[in-house]
């Protein structure tokens, strides 16, 4: 998770976007194929460096619950309207608002992330106040078994 935060950086910095992250100790541990786990996570921070304006922040933080993994991406973005968060992890779906800063963008990173997340024994969930209030993504993967919450 590290190497995912460090690798989005460099996006944040150049729209000066406060880049947070929080990891517990000891590390979670969790069974995932890394280059996937790695597509979830970097897909996540990727979006909210895209969808958040200069100066605002991204917050992304890991916990445990029970016998899965927490980890949050929350941001003081753009948003998504009440309209589109349950169409949100389709393939090609992106909110009317979001067009004109996707880039080109397919729309089809959120639906791969839940597929990803799926594939793993996990979910992923959206929660968004609406338009100008940002978006928080949380992905919930299993922990390596034997591991639990202290």
């Amino acid at each position: 998770m590290r190497g995912v935060v460090e690798s989005c950086s460099s996006g944040a910095h150049g729209k000066r976007i406060e880049l947070l992250f929080s990891l517990p100790e000891p590390p979670i541990v969790i069974e995932a194929d890394p280059a996937r786990f790695d597509q979830i996570f970097v897909n996540l921070v990727n979006n909210a460096i895209k969808y958040t304006p200069a100066g605002g922040r991204i917050s992304v933080k890991a916990t445990v619950v029970g016998a899965e993994a927490l980890i949050v991406v929350e941001d003081t973005g753009i948003g998504i309207g009440a309209e589109m968060l349950p169409k949100i992890f389709e393939m090609f779906a992106q909110d009317p608002a979001a067009r004109a800063l996707a880039g080109g963008g397919l729309g089809i990173g959120l639906a791969l992330v839940k597929s990803l997340a799926e594939a793993h024994g996990g979910s992923v969930q959206v929660r968004s106040g609406g338009l100008g209030r940002g978006s928080e993504f949380s992905v919930r993967l299993p922990l390596r078994q034997g591991q639990r919450e202290a």
